[in-house]
């Protein structure tokens, strides 16, 4: 079997596993919160454990990317990987918010195996087969994401909050020692020249095709942080019960696991900037029929439809990154895309706050829409500046 193919095995594994482990956890922080006996400023402290990680990912992602670039991929997955283990025991053993504010801090600042993980599939797989890999790279991750909350709230109800806590923690220090002794790296990078983290953003922001990709998964990743804090209240509106809210919070990403393959031979053909557009189009005007939704079965159908459609975004940004980015730049591209994303995750909640709050639940929907359709204008037209180019290497 050759290497690429038994890495891009090992590594949707344990991606799958990271996922999994991340969403076993990750739904049920406000109530282990609600357990430590927080009381008059709960939903404070809720607010500050989930922008925690946020903040330091928006700074320490693009530093892991470049010594990834002058230093290996595979060492800082596995670097990761036993740090995000390392916090998830801490997040155990924590018995006060700051404490578990903390580690959610160092949970951003030290982590990254997944990006890391799909950079270096990227970096070593033939080009000619790399979209499809990174597809299904990503495929797996968006399985974990579907089946983590489910095993987290067994995990919880047999062995409670700290216990789920430090399975996964256990569950990602398995992934790591797997990467560790079935993955290989032959195609390690040899850095040309060296720059700073400042300079790295200026390359980025200068080339058309990074830009335009950073721009497009900024807007991709307001869909789900704008839309997830509020759904629940939402759908309790639409009288729907809690085991539905459960099955339509995963219906984005069973649609990207079945859509994403799809989006990845389209854009083989069509051009990986065409989906991105019509990716955000698409998704834009489903997730703005959401506000008219008259009943939860309709919202539900459309809801999957504009996860359809924003499916379409991840395979196609990361197709551009590993076929039209020097490979001498990937890892910092790939980190600086974390942290554009990374961005518009800690904006989307709070904007999608004040709009909903001053005309309603139904505006945020409205909201969304308008600004996934603007996000897939304004990625046209700065892909317009590169559609020309289609060989590796020359839009660093």
């Amino acid at each position: 079997m050759p290497y690429y193919r038994r890495n891009l095995y090992v590594l949707s594994f344990t991606i799958f596993l990271a996922a999994a482990s991340w969403n076993l956890i990750i739904p049920f922080l406000p109530l282990f919160l609600k357990q430590m006996h927080v009381k008059g400023n709960l939903l404070a402290w809720i607010g500050i454990v989930f922008a925690a990680q946020s903040v330091a990912a928006i700074i320490t992602q693009p530093f892991w990317g470049k010594l990834g670039d002058n230093y290996g991929r595979k060492a800082m997955v596995i670097r990761a990987g036993f740090c995000l283990s390392a916090v998830y025991w801490g997040m155990s053993m924590s018995h006060a918010p700051w404490q578990l504010a903390l580690c959610r801090f160092l949970n951003g600042a030290l982590t990254g195996f997944i990006p890391g993980s799909i950079t270096l599939i990227a970096t070593n797989t033939p080009e000619e087969i790399a979209p499809r890999s990174v597809a299904t790279a990503q495929a797996a991750s968006a399985a974990g994401l579907i089946i983590g909350p489910a095993i987290g709230g067994l995990l919880a109800a047999a062995v409670g909050y700290r216990g789920a806590m430090v399975v996964s923690g256990s569950v990602d220090f398995i992934a790591t020692l797997l990467v560790w002794w079935l993955v290989q790296e032959p195609n390690k990078p040899v850095p040309t020249e060296k720059t700073s983290l400042l300079q790295d953003f200026g390359i980025a922001l200068r080339s058309p095709v990074q830009l335009s990709v950073l721009f497009a998964v900024f807007f991709a990743w307001i869909y789900s942080n704008a839309i997830n804090p509020y759904l629940p209240l939402h759908l309790g509106d639409l009288g729907a019960a809690r085991w539905l809210v459960g099955i339509i919070f995963i219906l984005p990403a069973a649609a990207f696991l079945i859509s994403a393959h799809y989006w990845t031979r389209l854009g083989e053909r069509i051009g990986f900037e065409r989906i991105i557009q019509i990716g955000f189009i698409s998704s834009g005007v489903a997730v703005a029929l959401l506000a008219a939704a008259p009943s939860i079965w309709a919202f539900a159908i459309i809801y999957f439809l504009s996860g359809l459609g924003i499916a379409a975004v991840q395979p196609g940004t990361a197709a551009i990154t590993c076929t039209l980015v020097d490979e001498s730049f990937r890892g910092r591209a790939y980190g600086i895309q974390q942290s554009a994303g990374t961005l518009g995750a800690l904006m989307a909640p709070l904007a999608a706050g004040r709009v909903g709050s001053a005309y309603g639940l139904r505006s945020i929907f409205l909201a969304i829409g308008a600004v996934l359709l603007v996000g897939g204008f304004l990625f046209n037209a700065l892909a317009a500046r590169w559609r020309s180019m289609r060989k590796p290497g020359c839009c660093k």
